[in-house]
């Protein structure tokens, strides 16, 4: 599903995997659950893509849902792995564990990287290394999941899911620091236009100050 300019949404993913296309070229936020790789292949072969086509893959965070695919995507395409420096030791282990083989990260990120048109803005809590991907262009951003969508909504992350609740609040809070209109979650449906309006209504929500 295009979603926005050059940015589709794979269909019928468990976590949402993301494509922004750029001069000619993929990159991939979060691959899905093992086996999803093959919806990830089919939507691009539907927009004139090969798999080759795709140069990058970006992790928000290490969860099986969401880098359950990764090892079958990177060796389908040959994309470069990017993830945040301190989420890459949980995904080598966390893949390993799922496919009995060890995951390259040849690009770890920090506060602040820009990469594909996109800047990284570290935002642990869920895990150690999550990450919320901001496009000052799009004035959209890709959350992970700090937050997810439900009926027109957004809603924290069940606490039992995060290793830090408190600390994803606080990094739900801050993520109003950024310019954007356009919400682009990883369990929902993407919210346009509204995105910044739902984000300040559930830091109100929250009561965060």
């Amino acid at each position: 599903m295009k979603v926005l300019d050059n940015v589709h949404l794979v269909d019928g993913t468990n976590a949402n995997v993301y494509l922004v296309i750029r001069d000619g070229k993929v990159a991939l936020i979060d691959t899905g659950l093992p086996g999803e790789h093959e919806k990830v292949i089919r939507y691009l072969d539907g927009l004139g893509f090969a798999p080759e086509d795709v140069d990058l893959i970006v992790l928000t965070h290490s969860h099986h849902d969401h880098a359950g695919s990764l090892m079958e995507l990177k060796e389908l395409t040959g994309a470069k792995v990017a993830a945040h420096r301190e989420e890459i030791p949980r995904l080598t282990e966390k893949v390993l564990k799922w496919s009995g083989r060890r995951i390259d990260v040849e690009v770890p990120l920090e506060d602040g990287d820009e990469i594909a048109g996109l800047r990284v803005v570290h935002s642990p809590g869920h895990t150690p290394g999550s990450i919320v991907l901001h496009s000052r262009a799009l004035r959209a951003i890709f959350p992970g999941d700090l937050v997810y969508e439900e009926e027109g909504r957004l809603h924290e992350i069940p606490h039992r899911y995060s290793l830090d609740p408190e600390m994803n609040r606080e990094a739900i809070k801050n993520v109003l620091r950024l310019d954007f209109e356009h919400v682009l979650p990883s369990h929902g449906r993407p919210i346009l236009n509204e995105g910044r309006k739902r984000w300040r209504e559930l830091v109100e929500e929250l009561g965060l100050k």
